[in-house]
């Protein structure tokens, strides 16, 4: 499918974690078209995403913490689902729900990713899992509990590092696409707020790269970068920008080269 950029990149800045819903089902037409994109939209092998109609209350485990609340009464979830014999599954599992959930916000739901803490013991009761594949992560949809909370309303700021903090090397200061292109990238969203991101500036391109080995949060960080890569190429797609992603080696994750 044809990314929708200009939707999805205004979705963006629309979109923030949420974790108590109000339990409300949404419209049909509202769930359909959420499993329309994860059907259609499949830019890389060995990921799928599945929008379970099933309640989520026993899916979510607890647990404490600044960053980490039990979801609550979320009417449905999407399972983001990878096969582990896939190259760089994880990454193209960032990218792929990312769309997913830029989606779901365009229609006014309240999205959250969780990577860690919730039962996949509980998800396979749901949801067929071939042998070779595995929960990657999970993310509730629906309506915030607190209408202030909700898509459009909400006043939230985002916490993230400078973006001097991220910027590894910079070949090149030509290219007026990379800096909100950059932004884009810095306001994804990360286990734990991490920001494990890294950016190095080529002449016509922008590697994204991964700030450590060590992952933590039961979340890998190159599934992070892969949420990055998205806003950073949506970014550059309504900046009329056009190129294509070339993945590389750990610690790098993937160049966006300009085509």
């Amino acid at each position: 499918m044809e990314i929708p950029a200009g939707l999805w990149y205004n979705a963006i800045f629309l979109r923030h974690s949420q974790r108590k819903y109000s339990g409300e089902v949404p419209e049909e037409h509202v769930t359909t078209r959420i499993e329309k994109v994860c059907a259609e939209f499949s830019p890389f092998p060995g990921v799928r995403s599945i929008l379970v109609r099933e309640p989520a209350n026993d899916v979510f485990k607890g647990a404490v913490g600044q960053y980490f609340f039990k979801v609550t009464e979320a009417p449905y979830y999407i399972a983001f689902i990878g096969d582990t014999n896939a190259p760089n599954v994880h990454a193209s599992a960032g990218y792929i729900g990312e769309g997913v959930i830029l989606e779901a916000t365009t229609l006014g739901l309240n999205t959250c990713w969780v990577g860690g803490f919730f039962k996949r013991e509980s998800v396979m009761k749901q949801i067929d899992i071939k042998d070779n594949e595995q929960i990657l992560a999970i993310s509730p949809i629906g309506y915030s509990k607190e209408e202030a909370d909700r898509v459009g309303n909400s006043a939230k700021k985002y916490r993230r590092k400078d973006l001097a903090e991220l910027i590894i090397s910079q070949e090149s200061k030509k290219g007026k696409w990379i800096s909100p292109a950059l932004e884009a990238a810095r306001v994804a969203p990360s286990a734990a707020n991490r920001q494990p991101w890294r950016f190095q500036i080529g002449e016509d391109s922008i590697t994204v790269s991964s700030s450590s080995k060590r992952e933590g949060f039961g979340v890998s960080r190159r599934l992070d970068c892969g949420i990055a890569m998205l806003h950073l190429e949506l970014d550059a797609l309504v900046n009329g920008i056009k190129g294509s992603w070339e993945f590389l080696k750990y610690p790098q994750v993937a160049k966006y080269n300009i085509t």
